[in-house]
């Protein structure tokens, strides 16, 4: 904060350029083409309206980072955004920077060389010698780079299928590339695969998850079924105990115990004392008796058996999780991609929801050579279920464990 004015997310990022540089605000303004007091305003009373696209272009050029960030970082400080992140431009503002780069490369040139005395080649230094670049092969390269990283042809083109345009555009690329396999050597962005093992295995329709749970359910019937002891004495409260009466969260049975409810719980200071109170109480009553401990010592063993059930459960999905990411790799690595490819493989949080799942599950049909090749690394590699071959998991727990 600053005079009570909350931080700029636009003069941060002129802040870490100036840092960086030692330049000063006012060589800083100068470059940009604003004023002194412009940028004195932004700092003390904030970004409150949106710069002209220019003053903001600019400043993208003088602090050397990409026009989105500061688009994005002035959108965030006026209110338009409620986050400074990636955001999707709109389409005027994506065709006017496409059309200023394509504009750029018409300048562009090619300076020929010419012989020297001894033999050799050198650039001519004659200017007239400069002549321009294939603009036409500039602009196929860049239907190609930006075909390849969407993912092939037909998802450029998606938009309008069959119109002229889509018509001339794929005869282009056609002409350039074989097939989406070749295309990929044209890529620019990296290749990142992100897909949770649940995700997955759902869409194989795998029952790893239904043995597990089915497992648990198993395992609460064997304690649901262990025998109550029988050799208790006479409990230490009474339905009339008025500590008890007034709360519907705690009854007491016709033996003088405890039956903790949880209807109407409120977790407030109040409740909590009220319930560390009575525990106290039936702690204190008497010792354990036979029946007791019995009881007790059966349903520990019953909470082994879900402790190593749910270790179990981890280790099968990071075991497939591993062999997964090979898999992929190897797959991925045949198409001899000129990008970084990044394969992540993990169980999903447990806070994840129905949407994020979506998000990382593997697309139902490839439409493109790098999503086959994925499907190929997932068709390739065993699920937990087809290795355990019918055999349920309580059953291949550690001997010692069951």
């Amino acid at each position: 904060m600053l005079g009570g004015v909350p931080s700029s997310r636009l003069v941060e990022l002129i802040d870490r350029y100036r840092d960086a540089h030692g330049v000063s605000e006012s060589e800083l303004a100068r470059r940009i083409g604003v004023t002194r007091e412009n940028l004195r305003k932004w700092r003390t009373n904030g970004v409150r309206r949106l710069p002209e696209r220019a003053n903001l272009a600019a400043t993208a050029r003088v602090i050397g980072r990409p026009y989105r960030e500061v688009l994005s970082a002035a959108l965030f400080d006026t209110g338009y955004l409620e986050t400074a992140g990636d955001q999707t431009r709109p389409y005027s503002e994506v065709l006017a920077d496409a059309i200023t780069v394509l504009t750029e490369a018409t300048r562009l040139t090619n300076q020929l060389s010419r012989r020297t005395d001894t033999g050799e080649w050198e650039a001519d230094p004659d200017p007239r010698a400069a002549v321009p670049i294939d603009w036409a092969e500039f602009i196929t390269l860049a239907l190609a780079g930006a075909a390849a990283n969407a993912g092939g042809i037909e998802t450029v083109l998606a938009g309008r299928p069959g119109s002229w345009e889509a018509e001339m555009i794929r005869r282009t690329l056609q002409s350039t590339v074989f097939d989406d396999k070749d295309l990929l050597r044209h890529r620019t962005q990296p290749v990142v695969v992100d897909l949770w093992v649940e995700s997955i295995l759902d869409n194989l329709g795998d029952t790893t998850d239904d043995d597990y749970n089915h497992a648990h359910l198993e395992l609460d019937a064997r304690a649901d079924a262990i025998p109550q002891p029988t050799d208790l004495p006479p409990g230490p409260f009474s339905p009339d105990d008025p500590r008890i009466a007034p709360v519907s969260w705690v009854n007491v049975d016709d033996n003088g115990y405890l039956v903790i409810t949880y209807s109407g719980w409120s977790g407030d200071p109040a409740d909590v004392a009220l319930m560390t109170e009575l525990q106290a109480e039936a702690q204190a009553h008497h010792d354990p008796t036979t029946g007791e401990i019995a009881y007790e010592q059966a349903l520990q063993a019953i909470s082994a058996l879900e402790d190593a059930l749910d270790e179990q459960w981890q280790r099968d999905y990071a075991d497939y999780a591993t062999r997964l990411t090979a898999a992929i790799e190897t797959k991925l690595g045949e198409l001899n991609l000129p990008v970084p490819i990044t394969v992540t493989i993990t169980a999903a949080p447990r806070e994840a929801t129905r949407a994020d799942y979506d998000v990382h599950r593997p697309p139902d049909y490839p439409i493109n050579a790098i999503d086959a090749a994925v499907e190929a690394g997932i068709m390739d590699t065993l699920t937990p279920s087809a290795i355990a071959a019918g055999t349920p998991p309580l059953e291949r727990l550690p001997r010692q464990s069951v």
